[in-house]
């Protein structure tokens, strides 16, 4: 029989593989309220993003109310704790339904319907009567946006609307892909803004009842070489890292001592160290490229256990994140090619479980929108995706724990380099042609 903390752990564990989140360690600030909505919509049932923390980042802490238990269970597809509790911790039983007459139970059901069938014509009368479809002009609606500062992290962003002029239900301006980043909007008011701390290609959204009427580009830049780290802070929020503590003989490297220096202890925690380089690469588009890139993970040299690595080429409407681990953690890792996601849960993903504690030659060469993935020149993986990444914005390598880079260069369609940089000189750290 299991304890109730290891039941609360597989409840846990099943909402992971359920929802396909990640591992509950490695949850940011958005995962949990995003968990919290979503939990309130299945059961009507409010669970507090600190008491989601709680319950998945502080294992020690006392058993959560039960009032809680039964909402996760509720969410699960159980009816409640108790529920959830005999289904795992005992065999099912078969329970003697009470006997009843056949005839009795006819003219029950034949009530029951007899009751529901004016109650549905009425809905289905009102629902044509009250709800019409949205009707607006394109000069009804303004949409735009301007960034707080030309380039880097935080960055806030001003959103300029105006919705006054049409009749709705609901308005939200979407910041991202991600349906998680969404701010409820009102016709009377006319700005928006939102930080993002994170550099990258985003396209924000004007979403009224529910379809994107008007949608603006927004391109978080960096000035050539950022570095930040998540994981650590109790909000979510990364904790930056001085530009010139980065480069580290001719390589992009963070040690646990240059985060010391940067007033970011990280003693025995998890941690995630990101490199971005985002700006404008005019020449090169997702659909045809060559990335050529070396990077290692190494323990000896501040990499955590498994050694997760993952690298991503940003585009204009999506893009390419290719995931490296050693080989006994692949179940955790994902891929994300346009619109192919898979994860190691489910989908063989083992040609990306290597050895990271040495330099690794990597390459992502994609012609036609048929991407290769290369490890010290033998290929890998191959897969065709459909949708149009468009032009090439910029570069994201996350390790899990002290990971380095050593060299990126990339070409576009013509096999010409239109960026190279091996981290020589932090004052020309990289060349875009």
């Amino acid at each position: 029989m299991l304890s109730e903390k290891e039941l609360i752990e597989t409840c846990k564990r099943l909402i992971e593989q359920k929802f396909e989140f990640p591992l509950g360690e490695l949850w940011k600030q958005r995962d949990f309220e995003y968990l919290s909505d979503l939990i309130l919509q299945k059961t009507e049932t409010r669970i507090s993003i600190s008491t989601l923390k709680r319950i998945w980042k502080d294992t020690e802490t006392r058993i959560p109310h039960v009032h809680t238990l039964n909402a996760l269970s509720r969410f699960t597809g159980f009816k409640s704790w108790s529920d959830f509790k005999q289904k795992h911790s005992f065999a099912e039983v078969e329970v003697e339904k009470p006997k009843s007459k056949l005839k009795k139970g006819i003219n029950f059901s034949r009530r029951v319907y007899l009751a529901i069938i004016p109650i549905i014509l009425m809905c289905l009368f009102l629902l044509f009567y009250f709800i019409q479809p949205l009707s607006y002009n394109e000069t009804d609606i303004i949409f735009k946006s301007r960034k707080n500062v030309a380039s880097g992290v935080p960055n806030t962003v001003v959103f300029e609307y105006d919705i006054s002029n049409i009749n709705f239900d609901s308005a939200f301006i979407q910041h991202s892909w991600d349906k998680r980043m969404r701010a409820k909007v009102n016709k009377d008011n006319h700005f928006q803004t939102f930080i993002y701390y994170y550099p990258g290609y985003h396209v924000a959204s004007l979403i009224i009842n529910n379809k994107i009427l008007k949608k603006e580009k927004v391109n978080i830049t960096t000035l050539g070489w950022e570095s930040m780290v998540d994981g650590l802070s109790y909000d979510g929020l990364p904790q930056y890292i001085a530009t010139d503590d980065i480069f580290d003989s001719s390589r992009l490297y963070v040690s646990k001592e240059t985060l010391k220096k940067n007033d970011i202890p990280v003693g025995n925690k998890p941690f995630w160290i990101n490199y971005f380089n985002v700006g404008d690469f005019k020449e090169a588009y997702g659909e045809n490229f060559t990335l050529e890139t070396r990077l290692k993970n190494n323990i000896a040299e501040g990499a955590l256990v498994c050694q997760y690595t993952q690298l991503s080429v940003i585009c204009e409407n999506g893009m390419i994140s290719i995931p490296f681990a050693n080989a006994g953690c692949i179940a955790n890792i994902h891929l994300h090619i346009s619109e192919i996601i898979k994860t190691g849960r489910k989908n063989d993903l083992g040609a990306f479980g290597i050895d990271l504690s040495c330099w690794r030659n990597i390459k992502i060469k994609t012609i036609n929108k048929n991407v290769e993935v290369y490890v010290d020149d033998k290929k890998i993986y191959q897969v065709l995706f459909n949708e149009e990444l468009g032009r090439i914005t910029g570069f994201h390598y996350k390790f899990y724990g002290c990971g380095a880079i050593d060299m990126v260069t990339l070409y576009n369609a013509k096999i010409q380099q239109c960026f190279f940089d091996e981290f020589s000189k932090p004052g020309l750290q990289s060349t875009k042609f």
